[in-house]
């Protein structure tokens, strides 16, 4: 476990990337039961890939799409910061709570 979060303060480093925690604490309020990934193509639409335990759906309809975009910007800015993030994992690893 304590690679995977050293792992995790890796590529929180790294330049490209942003790493953001949420916290267990926003409990119902989270957005998403299951993963999805909102993807922006080259000419600028959106679609997203959502998958469940069966199977994956993938879907260009502009109202799922939107709730979906709106419902990640939620999600971000209810978790912690990337400064925060990091700062939790330190705490898990070190076994601090």
């Amino acid at each position: 476990m304590n690679d995977q979060l050293q792992r995790l303060v890796d590529f929180a480093a790294l330049p490209n990337t942003h790493l953001q925690v949420a916290p267990y604490v926003i409990g119902e309020r989270r957005p998403f039961n299951l993963p999805i990934n909102l993807l922006t193509m080259s000419d600028r639409s959106m679609i997203a890939y959502a998958e469940s335990q069966a199977r994956g759906h993938l879907d260009r309809e502009s109202t799922f799409v939107l709730s979906s975009l709106s419902a990640y910007h939620q999600l971000q800015a209810e978790a912690l910061s990337q400064t925060e993030s990091v700062a939790l994992i330190e705490q898990l690893r070190k076994g601090t709570p």
